[in-house]
């Protein structure tokens, strides 16, 4: 059996399209190749000799015969596939004969395209394109806040929501694209330590551009689109069916001969959940993928700098292999390099030819100390180093420092924890709130609650839906929208004082991935109640 009959006979281990693939690792891949682009750009099917004549003339010389082989290959391959054509026949021995005609099959054409205009071709680094993603969070805002009041319904979405699913789905295919082109050129310089000054100053622009904005605009961005998300899972359905009614070809996907566009599927809204999940998705790779591409940048700009000189011990090597590699006198120059002989050692010389053939180092010619060296080589005199200085009062200091703090923050919590719920604090134990609230806004939520501890302080924020929770001080507060803080010790239930508040409240499961807060300066003792400044104040709002 020959090599080929084994590729074939392995290749028929596989039954799905991957067996369409082959041609592309077989050792005479450029013909199939060729032969590939011209049945994909013909739209009536071919013989071999048509074939052989369209072949273009800077590719590979393929005689007739092997042009026929090769076609047989790809069509056991499921690449092509043939039909007898008996229309030119003349006679019976022509009509008993294989005038077939070939033409490239649907996994062939895809499979080819690909390579053109995949792997064929030079990876190009796209813009990232914010306003898509700006694009995809209002338009699933819009929706949450059209939809998830109510019940899901299939068929009881209006027009607006369809061009909605549209234009998210779009924005999306645009916005992953350039993202995945982004990622890959970003970490092809990041695997590379040998980085010449063009290509490292490719990676710091791209490092310098993303980190800046684009990092913080898809971070920001994915975790308002999956909080938007998480809100319309009941209406993936009524979604998925909404767009499929939409569609011209309804018929034609309903009979299953057409697959519905994105968004049709409730595997698509599910995919594009997991796309935004602002800790596995797209976004949060890239943030991690571009963290780790610093130490790389940074070793290639020391390697740079340090070899940035003429006269450098790098320099000099690079320039002694190149000497070395002349075929005529290669070995005679590596052997005046560093052979052992007085008069052939490799060193450095100054500019003053009156000091003797091998000056001693103390006797010979001052020679310039190089930047680098005199940046990072070591300064001070000669000799036994100086003493370390007593730094015992400084420590003595920093350590009551520590322990005042300490005190301090000790005595804050113990105010946040015997004040009851919108009761007003000083600064000092406000802060100290706000640090345990912050970090319980950013846990995950367990049924209708999320706790989160900082500083021996912990925090538990209760969804109620209707109540808004408060923490005041004397110049600012925090307004938490549907959620009421109770502040306790670490692993301990709160007081009952606090757990008074949630007298007469509802609580519900806490959907969303991060709780919400509004941060709003204090009007003083005349100030509107938490309710009536929720739409009339001034504030910062965010998700934690």
């Amino acid at each position: 059996m020959t090599q080929e009959e084994q590729d074939f006979a392995g290749a028929e281990v596989v039954s799905d399209a991957r067996r369409v693939v082959g041609y592309l690792v077989r050792p005479e891949s450029d013909e199939y190749i060729a032969i590939m682009d011209v049945l994909e750009g013909s739209v009536t099917d071919l013989t071999a000799a048509e074939v052989t004549a369209a072949l273009p003339a800077a590719g590979p010389r393929v005689d007739a015969r092997t042009v026929e082989a090769r076609l047989n290959a790809l069509h056991d391959l499921g690449a092509v596939s043939v039909r007898s054509d008996n229309s030119r026949a003349r006679r019976y021995v022509e009509i008993l004969a294989r005038n077939w005609r070939y033409t490239a099959s649907p996994a062939g054409r895809h499979v080819q395209r690909f390579y053109r205009q995949v792997l064929a071709g030079t990876a190009t680094v796209r813009e990232i394109p914010i306003v898509s993603l700006n694009r995809i969070v209002i338009h699933l805002e819009s929706l949450a806040a059209a939809l998830g009041e109510s019940e899901p319904v299939v068929g009881g979405l209006d027009r607006a929501c369809v061009d909605a699913v549209g234009a998210v789905f779009t924005s999306h295919d645009d916005l992953d694209a350039a993202l995945v082109g982004a990622e890959d050129a970003l970490m092809a310089l990041a695997d590379r330590f040998d980085l010449d000054e063009e290509r490292t100053g490719d990676l710091k622009g791209l490092l310098v551009d993303y980190a800046t904005r684009v990092a913080a605009e898809l971070d920001s961005g994915s975790a308002r689109a999956a909080a938007a998300l998480t809100a319309l899972v009941p209406w993936f359905g009524p979604l998925a069916q909404a767009s499929v009614d939409a569609s011209q070809a309804r018929d034609l996907i309903a009979a299953g001969a057409l697959t519905a566009s994105r968004g049709g599927r409730v595997e698509d809204w599910e995919g594009l959940r997991a796309w935004f999940d602002v800790r596995t998705g797209r976004a949060a790779r890239f943030s991690l993928r571009l963290v780790r591409t610093l130490p790389s940048m940074h070793a290639n700009l020391r390697r740079l700098h340090s070899s940035a000189g003429t006269a450098s011990s790098r320099t000099r090597a690079l320039s002694l292999a190149r000497a070395v590699l002349t075929p005529e006198v290669g070995v005679q120059i590596f052997q005046a390099a560093v052979g052992d002989h007085a008069w052939r050692k490799l060193y450095g010389q100054a500019d003053e030819g009156e000091a003797g053939r091998n000056p001693s180092w103390r006797g010979g010619p001052q020679v310039p100390v190089p930047t680098l060296l005199r940046t990072t080589g070591r300064s001070g005199p000669r000799g036994r180093g100086s003493a370390p200085r007593d730094d015992t009062a400084v420590r003595a200091q920093v350590a009551a420092d520590r322990a005042r703090r300490q005190v301090e923050h000790s005595a804050a919590v113990t105010t946040v924890l015997a004040a009851v719920p919108g009761q007003q604090l000083d600064e000092a134990a406000a802060r100290v709130a706000l640090a345990a609230l912050m970090t319980a806004a950013r846990a995950g939520a367990t049924g209708p609650a999320r706790t989160g501890t900082s500083g021996g302080l912990a925090c538990t924020l209760v969804h109620t839906g209707t109540a808004t929770g408060t923490v005041e001080a004397p110049t600012w507060r925090v307004l938490l929208p549907g959620r009421i803080p109770l502040f306790h010790q670490p692993g301990r239930r709160p007081s009952r004082a606090a757990m008074e508040a949630l007298a007469g409240a509802t609580m519900t499961d806490d959907l969303t991935v991060r709780a919400t807060l509004r941060i709003a300066p204090q009007r003083g003792p005349g100030h509107l109640s938490s309710r009536q400044t929720l739409g009339t104040a001034p504030s910062q709002e965010g998700a934690a």
